[in-house]
């Protein structure tokens, strides 16, 4: 892709942009002609010093794009995550001023009605929703893009740590510590359940946890609820192969035999499959390697006892964990609401430290990796069952696999000492 060097050009793809005030745009332009030397990165970069522009506007602009810095009412800021079907923003709603979190799916083609229903679940599900413990999704959209229909829902912005990114950081989390992550997503379950959605996704990467290791659960668009058309489920497992819905680490076992029939106690288990992962910093069948395997031991294998791992866990702890995976949903907890009682007494918040910007950071890096791998795939062939996802001002992608987990490689900083005791 061809960068712009001479200030020139950089000055006209800025004011087309629109990104800066006529007044701002016009201060820009009398101090570049005073600074006689200047070229297009001298003046990228003093402008996202300045605050003028985010590092992603500067980026985008000296590739020379004029395009995909707004969607309808909000400016597109900085990433803000990525996965399967598209792409996460920090954006700013220009009417209130106010920051926000927004998720945008492109639908280039009508044989992807499967991902547009995965899409349309989360955010249908995200707007009946309204808990502490969960994202909330304050509205559906759709746009006119460069390459077609951009369909996108807008979120609160939690500046928070995704509990797999926060493992990868710094391992373990303390037992204390876990125990209150957790009892704040069982509350939000709880209220999930209560409106009829088993959510069938819970796992490290759908947690967010604040500073205060407040957790909050997202993406619910897995969802099932009693209302559910066939058509619906029918599409998504179009998308997610045949009946068997969910993250393969984390899947109740009777979701693995049929995800359209599984109930709250769906979500218990794979809240406890989170919570022993948590706590030994390891998936609980970690030799398996393919989907079949794993879920061949979550139907007929046992994970080791979460205390040979965490020798400092109270037995009445690991008790609790040995119940939400009761491998019969009948012995588990009845309700979401029994798991965040049981855990009470054994939860202790703890402040976590970490550099939200450093994690903005590497979930950049690993956004344009996954956007060349997108590429890539989308040059050599895509089935017609592929999915299409797309930004703002890119072409078509389409990924072979609905579901690729963020990571944070190791040198991010983090603190607050949450390691295991």
């Amino acid at each position: 892709m061809t960068t712009l060097t001479a200030a020139a050009d950089f000055l006209d793809t800025l004011h087309k942009s629109k990104l800066l005030k006529p007044e701002v745009l016009a201060d820009v332009e009398q101090q570049v002609g005073k600074a006689k030397t200047a070229d297009a990165m001298t003046i990228a970069k003093s402008l996202v010093k300045a605050g003028h522009l985010t590092r992603l506007q500067a980026h985008r602009l000296l590739e020379g794009r004029t395009r995909g810095f707004f969607i309808n009412d909000y400016r597109i800021d900085e990433v803000l995550g990525s996965g399967g079907m598209g792409f996460v923003y920090i954006a700013r709603d220009m009417r209130t001023n106010e920051e926000v979190a927004i998720k945008m799916l492109c639908e280039q083609s009508e044989v992807d009605a499967g991902l547009l229903t995965r899409f349309r679940l989360e955010a249908e599900a995200g707007q009946k929703l309204n808990h502490h413990a969960i994202i909330r999704t304050r509205e559906i959209g759709k746009a006119i893009g460069l390459y077609g229909d951009i369909h996108y829902m807008v979120m609160d912005l939690v500046r928070g740590v995704g509990v797999d990114e926060l493992i990868s950081m710094a391992g373990p989390i303390a037992w204390p510590v876990a125990c209150h992550i957790v009892r704040h997503v069982a509350a939000g379950l709880h209220h999930a359940h209560r409106q009829g959605l088993v959510h069938r996704d819970i796992k490290p990467a759908n947690i967010l946890v604040d500073e205060n290791a407040n957790a909050q659960v997202l993406d619910f668009g897995l969802s099932v609820a009693s209302q559910a058309t066939h058509d619906d489920e029918f599409s998504l497992a179009m998308i997610f192969g045949q009946d068997c819905l969910g993250t393969a680490d984390y899947i109740a076992p009777e979701q693995a035999v049929d995800s359209f029939s599984v109930d709250r106690r769906a979500d218990i288990y794979s809240l406890g499959a989170t919570m022993y992962y948590m706590l030994c910093g390891h998936v609980m069948f970690p030799q398996r390697k393919t989907r079949a395997e794993k879920i061949d031991a979550q139907l007929n294998e046992f994970p080791p006892p979460i205390r040979e791992l965490v020798p400092s866990l109270p037995e009445e702890v690991g008790a609790i964990i040995n119940r939400m995976l009761a491998k019969n949903r009948e012995h588990r907890f009845e309700t979401a609401r029994g798991v965040s009682a049981a855990l009470a007494p054994y939860s202790k918040p703890k402040h976590i430290s970490f550099n939200f910007q450093q994690i903005l950071d590497r979930r950049n890096v690993l956004a344009q990796q996954r956007k060349k791998m997108l590429d890539e795939r989308a040059r050599r062939a895509a089935a017609a069952s592929s999915l299409s996802v797309c930004t703002l001002d890119s072409k078509t992608q389409r990924p072979m696999q609905a579901q690729i987990e963020t990571t944070i490689h190791k040198d991010t900083q983090v603190g607050g000492g949450h390691k295991s005791e």
